[in-house]
This record gives C-alpha cells, sequence and structure tokens, in this order.
C-alpha cells in the first residue's frame, strides 16, 4: 500500500512541475489538495528521486522554483498503443478510442486520456 501511494505522489510532483517553475511551497500545496501530506524533506528526497531514479531533468532556479524540462520527458516515456484492432468506441483502464480516419495509408485514432480527461493523437503507419 505504501509503495503505491509514492508512486502516485511521485506521479502529481512531476505532472504538477511539467507545466511550469513551483515552487516548494507551491508543490506542497498541490500535494495537499490531493490529500496527500508530507514533509519537505520527503519533498526533498522525491525531487531527488525523480532527478536520479526516473532520469528526468529537472531544472531549478532560485526564488523561482522546479521544472520538468519537457524534452525529458518525452524522451523517457515511451509509449506504444497497437490500436490497429480497436473499433471506435473501445475502451480500456487509460484510454478510450473516440473516432479514427486514415489519410495517404496512416491510421489516425483520436482517443480520450481516461486519467486526464485529454485527447490524444495515436498514428500507425501500415
Amino acid at each position: 500500500m505504501a509503495f503505491s501511494k509514492g508512486i502516485e505522489r511521485l506521479k502529481q510532483i512531476t505532472r504538477f512541475i511539467s507545466i511550469n517553475y513551483r515552487t516548494k511551497k507551491e508543490i506542497m500545496a498541490h500535494l495537499r489538495d490531493c490529500n496527500i501530506v508530507i514533509s519537505y524533506k520527503t519533498l526533498d528526497r522525491d525531487l531527488k528521486q525523480i532527478r536520479d531514479e526516473l532520469n528526468l531533468k529537472i531544472d531549478h532556479k532560485r526564488n523561482v522554483g522546479y521544472k520538468i524540462d519537457n524534452n525529458s520527458i518525452e524522451n523517457q516515456l515511451e509509449l506504444r498503443l497497437d490500436t490497429k484492432n480497436y473499433s471506435i468506441g473501445f475502451e480500456n483502464a487509460i484510454f478510450k478510442v473516440i473516432n479514427r480516419f486514415e489519410y495517404n495509408d496512416i491510421s489516425y485514432y483520436n482517443c480520450l486520456d481516461k486519467s486526464t480527461g485529454k485527447m490524444f493523437l495515436v498514428v500507425e503507419k501500415k
């Protein structure tokens, strides 16, 4: 149980600081909004773990805050979705296929990320 809480905490921190520079105080407030209460020392350990073990580049500017470089996220998240066999309306725990179309022998799938509620596009070449 504690392991999954730690993963959720790292996920929340990573999402929050990938948008813009955030101070430790802002990160702590965000975590409290997510019903996660930790100490500043734990936050320091989490930032170090994100940097060292997940190999994400965290930019730190004094008096401004922390921000994850988006390029490091793209390099680390190599997600592969095989949607060729899925019809419109297919859904699993992660995403739902909203629509599908083909253009120049390339299949495009508009999908809904169920965790964030945002749309994303999957492109598959034949």
